[in-house]
């Protein structure tokens, strides 16, 4: 994509976030929670690319981890991986690293998982490669919850309605849950 197309899905963004009134107060408070953790993040880290932030910071903070949070992981990680854009996208490489690390980690039937999985989804995800990298548990979170902020954050993930929109609308509920407390823990 060059950058008069980036600058263009850009513009629609901001034109369907202007347009929207309603806007869902869970997608509201997600975006209000992750921009402070991202003040925070950003100024302990001095990587370039803002997921290289967000994974450093979820390697230097694996302490964070508790049961209250890890109940909210497996929420998170219990259903098919979240994916890269709308409706039956796949999972990148990294997310589904990081789900099948988290899963792996609370005994989850990773097979079972899949095989609920969305039939035209879990076809493309199947030939997604796994990434020869060992997530840290806080770290694999923090990636996970990274693509929903930027499926959100790009405009990607705004279907409201279906079963897509309870879907988006239940990873927004969880991860909310998590940045609070996160950011409980680290204000601190």
């Amino acid at each position: 994509m060059d950058s008069s197309d980036k600058i263009k899905v850009a513009k629609e963004t901001i034109r369907r976030w202007l347009l929207s009134k309603h806007y869902p107060s869970e997608f509201l408070e997600f975006f209000f929670r992750w921009t402070l953790l991202n003040l925070f993040y950003n100024e302990i880290s001095n990587e370039q690319h803002e997921v290289d932030r967000v994974l450093e910071f979820g390697r230097k903070n694996e302490r964070l981890l508790d049961r209250q949070m890890m109940k909210y992981t497996t929420q998170l990680v219990q259903d098919e991986c979240v994916g890269e854009g709308k409706g039956d996208a796949p999972p990148n490489s990294w997310v589904k690293t990081a789900s099948m690390r988290l899963r792996e980690y609370l005994n989850l039937d990773k097979n079972a998982i899949c095989s609920r999985c969305r039939k035209n989804k879990r076809t493309k995800c199947q030939q997604i490669q796994l990434e020869n990298y060992k997530f840290g548990i806080f770290e694999a979170l923090m990636r996970i919850i990274y693509q929903v902020r930027c499926n959100l954050f790009h405009g990607d993930k705004l279907e409201y309605e279906s079963d897509q929109g309870r879907r988006n609308k239940k990873l927004v509920i969880v991860s909310n849950m998590i940045l609070e407390d996160v950011l409980e823990k680290i204000s601190q």
